[in-house]
């Protein structure tokens, strides 16, 4: 190998170190400084941005009076309470449902299936802003505002979900189920006992996309239930920001409370959602 191979095999190493290690500090550097607002009195919180300082990254005097603030004043414990209520009874509710949804699109054949997964798969591109007045016209006539029902009931239908049960559940061999039928087990006795016991990968991505979007919900837990009582963190977080200010350690605190949790999830599972969803290549 010549010198200038050698010289090219040291120099491109280091120049990748540094180019991660840039967007590194890109990264973190905004969630470094929300953490240290986070700790910090309100009217200190820009002292050292504008101009900036490393200072900024360091609360300028150490104080616990935004997290204090969120649970004493916004009740946040049942805020917190209301946001895991909803989050997993979704996860639960919505998971089975959605199961049973995708394992009757892989495995059975009906009049009308490709038009009706063609429906769920349309779904995908309707934003919610579409949705919302007449899914809120129909909580109001069923009297579901400010109600459980009117935040769980909705969102249980999950068209991403179905699609991921239904293409894993597409990959399973007929021939198990068909020798599981001739043995006379039933449909949900096949699905309970051979099917769900090796769908893990899919069974936790599934659930992760159902936590994780329902933790992070905002627009309709704030229009069918605006009720202290029933309120979820994204709506209380968007209460700090006041009419007249914004009280930004809040802000922060709540935000920070609010991505503990998902990240926390999301870090030891990351493994099955990635296999879920290598697992789902679309098929003909």
């Amino acid at each position: 190998m010549s010198y200038q191979n050698k010289s090219s095999s040291r120099i491109y190493p280091v120049i990748t170190y540094l180019v991660l290690f840039g967007v590194f500090i890109l990264v973190v550097s905004p969630l470094q400084w929300a953490i240290a607002s986070s700790f910090s009195q309100n009217d200190l919180i820009f002292r050292n941005v504008f101009p900036f300082s490393w200072k900024a990254f360091v609360p300028s005097q150490f104080t616990m009076e935004a997290y204090q603030a969120l649970f004493t004043q916004r009740d946040f414990g049942l805020v917190l309470r209301n946001t895991f209520i909803l989050s997993i009874g979704t996860v639960l509710l919505s998971g089975l449902i959605n199961l049973l949804a995708g394992f009757a699109f892989a495995t059975f054949d009906f009049n009308g299936k490709n038009l009706l997964f063609g429906l769920v798969l349309f779904t995908f591109m309707v934003p919610i802003e579409v949705t919302i007045i007449p899914q809120y016209l129909q909580m109001k006539n069923l009297g579901w505002i400010n109600t459980w029902q009117g935040l769980f009931i909705p969102g249980l239908a999950n068209s991403m979900v179905i699609f991921l049960f239904r293409q894993f559940f597409s990959e399973i061999p007929k021939d198990l189920l068909d020798a599981a039928r001739v043995d006379g087990a039933s449909w949900l006795k096949i699905l309970f006992s051979i099917v769900v016991p090796i769908s893990k990968p899919v069974l936790i991505g599934a659930g992760m996309v159902l936590f994780i979007s329902t933790w992070n919900s905002f627009f309709w837990p704030l229009v069918v239930a605006p009720s202290p009582e029933f309120r979820v963190i994204q709506v209380a977080i968007s209460l700090t920001v006041e009419q007249r200010q914004t009280i930004w350690n809040e802000l922060f605190a709540g935000s920070l409370l609010a991505a503990i949790v998902p990240i926390l999830i999301v870090l030891p599972l990351q493994q099955y959602y990635v296999n879920s969803i290598a697992s789902t290549g679309i098929k003909e």
